[in-house]
């Protein structure tokens, strides 16, 4: 079946198309038209006043319209891949907090059947992240104490015998042997990241040359410059924004990250190697003053986010990456076509999917999101198809 999708701006990686249009073909993007065209023997679409970008992709969610990541339930998968489909997430990798062995292990059970059960015309499960339990207690921000461990031979089984769902994983180098492990855990195709970490500057330096890729919500849960006497060295934050081949990953919700530091991440790594993630709760979607409960914390929403309960740490988002577009585009005042790569094409680039994710290109999976002139989400193509 072919789709025509014409009359619409075409955002590409390169440049953005006026008044284009896009043929879908058997799931993928068969041409890019520059032009607006239509042929016999197809279904059209007239985006007239839309613009064409390529699907969001959240690898940091850890639930969303009350479903949790963590309940270890296919439902849950399936209810917060749905509710942001509804926020063109066309590619999500449902994240585990810091859990027990054995509750880690339920929760990537649950993630491997809803991966299963990927089709067109839905978000599709890109696997896990499993951001924990191998972090460090100092800073565990959101993340329950008791259930932070360090990495073993023993428990490097969850990797082993998990690698065919998780695809991405927050570990803290500097914590006993973690470090050890990141060259087994790389070769099994997991892409890793540095966060909850105290780790020096030299310490992600020789992380990086382990496998490490990519920190964990930059400026949040990390080292920052310290004095060791009558000198100062840099921590996993200098090093995010130094290390040229390092993506540093942001939470552009307006609360966990003030303009001014977005725009100290932006002009030192540029939008090649930023990527945004939602980091979002079980209680995006939902309402101001609720309490929730997930892997042995509670939490509470006030102001626009989610916090512990003491009030003292930020607990993840509960805004979808959609609303973060519209922020870093309103707000922060930076470059739309900038902020979509940083949506997309560099998540892509990161995750090792960038053959069929992350752009608008011939060839590639039809992940597709229409959009209005404030960035609202109008249509969504998931491979080709709507929901």
């Amino acid at each position: 079946m072919l789709t025509c999708i014409k009359n619409i701006d075409i955002y590409t990686e390169k440049e953005i198309i006026p008044r284009g249009t896009i043929i879908i073909e058997n799931e993928k993007i068969a041409e890019i038209i520059n032009s607006s065209a239509s042929y016999n023997d197809m279904t059209v679409i007239d985006g007239n006043g839309l613009a064409a970008i390529p699907g969001y992709i959240d690898t940091h969610c850890h639930g969303g319209d009350g479903f949790d990541c963590n309940d270890a339930t296919v439902r849950s998968v399936i209810g917060m891949r749905d509710f942001y489909g509804r926020h063109g997430i066309t590619t999500l990798f449902p994240t585990l907090s810091a859990n027990s062995i054995p509750d880690t292990i339920s929760g990537l059970t649950a993630i491997r059947s809803a991966k299963q059960q990927n089709m067109p015309g839905r978000t599709e499960i890109g696997g896990c992240h499993l951001e924990g339990p191998f972090l460090n207690k100092v800073y565990k921000g959101c993340q329950a104490e008791q259930n932070i461990i360090s990495l073993n031979d023993s428990n490097l089984q969850v990797y082993e015998n998990n690698r065919d769902v998780v695809r991405r994983t927050t570990i803290a180098p500097e914590v006993d042997h973690n470090v050890d492990f990141f060259p087994a855990i790389s070769r099994m195709g997991i892409q890793i990241s540095i966060g909850h970490s105290c780790a020096e500057y030299k310490e992600v330096e020789y992380a990086v040359s382990q496998g490490a890729t990519s920190v964990t919500h930059l400026f949040n849960a990390m080292s920052q410059t310290k004095k060791v006497g009558p000198f100062r060295i840099g921590g996993v934050l200098e090093a995010a924004l130094t290390i040229d081949n390092m993506y540093a990953e942001i939470i552009a919700d307006g609360f966990h990250l003030p303009n001014e530091l977005i725009i100290i991440a932006y002009r030192c790594k540029g939008p090649d190697k930023i990527t945004m993630c939602s980091d979002a709760n079980h209680a995006a979607g939902g309402v101001q003053g609720a309490v929730f409960h997930t892997a042995g914390t509670s939490f509470l929403i006030e102001q626009g986010v989610a916090m512990t309960a003491d009030r003292t740490s930020l607990a993840s988002s509960i805004t979808p990456i959609d609303g973060m577009v519209r922020h870093l585009i309103s707000n922060v005042k930076l470059p739309a076509f900038d902020v979509v790569k940083m949506a997309s094409t560099s998540t892509a680039r990161m995750m090792n999917i960038y053959d069929r994710k992350g752009s608008i290109a011939v060839g590639k999976d039809a992940d597709i999101n229409l959009v209005d002139s404030n960035f609202n989400i109008v249509r969504t193509f998931f491979r080709g198809q709507e929901s």
